[in-house]
C-alpha cells in the first residue's frame, strides 16, 4: 500500500500485446474505442477531425501539446484546427498527460496501415474532393514517416513522463496518489477491521506471543487506523512508529490519543521507505496483503523497511505465506458473467465478452464448486526474500476430483505467523469468508474434465507497468487422461 511499483520487461510487453490491448478515449466526448481503426473512423464521422492528417506534419512534442490542450480544456471539434496552428505556442505545462496512461499518445501508426487516409483542411474538417487525390498522396506520406518515427516517438514520450514525475515529486512531502487517498475512506477501514479473520489473526499473534513484544520497539507499516500498533502496545510494547502515507494517519494519531496510548504509539504519516528512525526495531509488523496476495506491492515496502529498519535476528509478523490453485466448475456463474451479454434488453453486446476474459475477477468461491485438489504454487519467507522475487514462474498440478466442465481457476493464499503460539489466516474457499475474498482466473475456453485428469502447468506473476501496483498473471497449462493430453489453455489476467 506504500510503494509504486513498476515493470517494463520485455516479458510484460509481450502479455500486453496478446491479451490486454490498449483502449483510446476520444478526443472531443466520452466515448471508447478499442482500436485505433474506429477511433479514428469515430472522429471522423461523428467530429468530422481527420486526426492523422491534420496531426502528421507535427513534431512530436507538438502532437503531445495538442492532444493534453484539448483534454485540459475540453475544447470542442470546432476549434481544433485553430490549436493545431497554434501548437508552437503552447506552454510547457501542456506536455503533462492531462489524463494518465492516454493511449492516444501512444499510438501505433503501423496499426492504421488498413485505414484509409484522408486529409483535412487547416480547421480539421474536409476539404473539397477536388483536392482528393493530392491530399490522400500527402496524407500517405506522412503516415510512412509517422511508422519510422514511431519507436524514437514511444522512447521519449516514456522520458518525457518520467521527467515530469520527477518534476512534480516534492521532498518529504506526502503524496496526493488516489491509491493513498483511498486509504482516506473510512468505509474501506471498516470492511477490513470487521474481517474478523483477518483481525482476529493479528490480535491473537500479538497477545498470545506477549513475551515477543514485551519492552520491544515495533514498526508498524500501513497502519491504517492504529488497531495493529495499539494491539501491540497492549501486549507491553515499549515503542511502536506507526507509519501511513494517508490521510488515515491523522486520524489514527487522534485515536491513539484517545485510548491514552500517545506515550507508547508515534503516529507518522509518510512513506516507510522514508523514515528517519533513530534507532532500528525489534519488530516489523504489516497486514500488507492484497487481493490475490500480491496486488497493491506493498510487500516491497515492506522488504525494503525490513532492509532499513529491522535489528539482525528481528521479527515479520506476517514470517511467511503461500499461494494456491485449484480447479473450478460453475457453468451457471460463467454464464451470468460473460453470455449475459449476448442479449441485453434484446441488444446484442457480444463486443464486450473479450474484454472481461483479460482480468482476474475477485469473488467468493463457494467450496462445492472445487473440483480438484489443491497446488501451492509459491511460498514465500519474509525474512529472506527480495523484491525481485516477486515476479516469479511456478509450476502447478492439480488432480481432478470431479467430473465435471472446469470453467476457472481460483488462486487464494495463507499468512503464517509462527511463535510460542502460531497462527495461521487461510482465504480458501473452505474457510471463512475475508475481505480479500478469493482472485477467479476464468477461462476463454471451458474444458470438459472427469476425475483422475491432470492439470498441469506454470503460472506467472508480472508486475504490471501499465496499472499501478498491479501484476500481470499468465497460465499455461495441459490437461492429461491416462497420460494422453486431451487439452489446454494459455491466458493472460490483468490483476487490477
Amino acid at each position: 500500500m506504500l510503494q509504486e511499483a513498476y515493470s517494463s520487461s520485455e516479458d510484460e510487453e509481450g502479455y500486453l500485446e496478446e491479451d490486454l490491448e490498449e483502449t483510446y478515449r476520444c478526443l472531443f466526448c466520452e466515448n471508447i474505442l478499442a482500436t485505433t481503426e474506429q477511433l479514428f473512423l469515430h472522429l471522423d464521422k461523428i467530429h468530422h477531425v481527420q486526426l492523422v492528417a491534420s496531426l502528421g506534419g507535427r513534431s512530436f512534442y507538438d502532437v503531445i501539446k495538442i492532444i493534453n490542450y484539448v483534454r485540459t480544456n475540453n475544447s470542442p471539434p470546432e476549434t481544433f484546427g485553430e490549436v493545431v496552428q497554434k501548437a508552437g505556442e503552447l506552454g510547457d505545462e501542456y506536455l503533462k498527460p492531462a489524463l494518465s496512461d492516454d493511449s492516444l499518445l501512444m499510438i501505433d501508426f503501423e496499426e492504421l496501415s488498413a485505414y484509409t487516409v484522408q486529409t483535412t483542411s487547416c480547421n480539421g474538417k474536409h476539404p473539397s474532393k477536388s483536392n482528393g487525390s493530392h491530399a490522400d498522396s500527402e496524407a500517405v506520406n506522412q503516415l510512412e514517416i509517422l511508422k519510422v518515427k514511431f519507436e524514437q516517438m514511444q522512447n521519449a514520450y516514456l522520458e518525457l513522463l518520467e521527467q515530469n514525475k520527477k518534476q512534480s515529486r516534492v521532498p518529504d512531502e506526502p503524496t496526493t496518489d488516489s491509491y493513498f487517498d483511498s486509504y482516506a475512506d473510512y468505509t474501506i477501514h471498516a470492511e477490513m477491521l470487521q474481517d474478523r479473520v483477518r483481525t482476529d489473526a493479528y490480535r491473537d499473534y500479538i497477545y498470545k506471543n506477549s513475551e515477543l513484544f514485551k519492552g520491544r520497539d515495533v514498526l508498524d507499516v500501513g497502519c491504517g487506523t492504529g488497531i495493529l500498533s495499539m494491539f501491540c502496545a497492549k501486549s507491553g510494547a515499549r515503542l511502536v512508529t506507526a507509519v501511513d502515507n494517508s490521510e488515515i494517519a491523522e486520524k489514527a494519531r487522534q485515536i491513539v490519543k484517545h485510548n491514552h496510548l500517545s506515550d507508547r504509539i508515534n503516529v507518522v504519516r509518510g512513506k516507510a521507505e522514508g523514515l528517519d528512525l533513530k534507532d532500528k526495531v525489534d519488530i516489523i509488523i504489516s497486514e500488507w496483503m492484497g487481493y490475490g496476495m500480491l496486488f497493491e506491492c506493498m510487500l516491497d515496502t515492506v522488504i525494503t523497511a525490513r532492509d532499513k529498519f529491522l535489528k539482525p535476528g528481528g521479527t515479520i509478523v506476517p514470517n511467511r505465506t503461500s499461494m494456491f490453485l485449484s480447479a473450478v466448475s460453475n457453468t451457471e456463474a460463467y454464464d451470468k458473467r460473460f453470455y449475459y451479454w449476448n442479449d441485453v434488453y434484446g441488444f446484442n453486446m457480444s463486443s464486450v465478452i473479450p474484454d472481461l476474459f483479460k482480468h482476474a475477477v475477485i469473488e467468493d468461491i463457494d467450496a462445492k464448486d472445487i473440483i480438484s485438489s489443491s497446488c501451492g504454487f509459491k511460498h514465500i519467507d519474509i525474512n529472506t526474500v527480495s523484491i525481485e522475487e516477486l515476479e516469479f514462474s511456478s509450476s502447478f498440478q492439480l488432480h481432478i476430483t470431479h467430473s465435471r466442465p472446469l470453467t476457472a481457476l481460483v488462486l487464494y493464499f495463507s499468512c503464517y505467523f509462527d511463535g510460542d503460539v502460531s497462527v495461521v489466516l487461510d482465504t480458501s474457499p473452505e474457510s471463512v469468508t475475508t475481505h480479500w475474498f478469493q482472485t477467479v482466473l476464468y477461462l476463454r475456453d471451458i474444458v470438459e474434465v472427469s476425475a483422475g485428469d491432470l492439470v498441469k502447468g506454470e503460472v506467472e506473476f508480472v508486475k504490471s507497468s501499465v496499472v499501478k501496483r498491479g501484476y500481470i498473471i499468465k497460465v499455461t497449462s495441459s490437461v492429461t487422461r491416462d497420460s494422453k493430453e486431451i487439452g489446454g489453455f494459455s491466458q493472460n489476467f490483468l490483476l487490477d
